[in-house]
């Protein structure tokens, strides 16, 4: 599903515990990420960083991992 325009929930469910570079994202009023076209997916951070270089303009990088409530990611 590379290059699809998609809901983060579908990403989500598609690519559990990945990075994912995301981009023609929409963000909601608090900033929180809806929908986007799917780029590129890794286990690996560092890979989605090195892709995430080849694009110019607004990129989003988002993890599908689970952390505990309260518990976010700042990158």
């Amino acid at each position: 599903m590379i290059n699809e325009h998609l809901t983060i929930e579908e990403m989500e469910k598609q690519y559990p515990d990945e990075w994912l570079l995301i981009v023609d994202y929409e963000l909601s009023e608090n900033t929180e990420l809806l929908t986007g076209r799917l780029v590129a997916h890794s286990k690996s951070r560092k890979e989605i960083r090195d892709v995430s270089m080849n694009y110019t303009g607004r990129v989003a990088v988002h993890s599908t991992r689970k952390t505990p409530d309260g518990v976010g990611y700042l990158l």
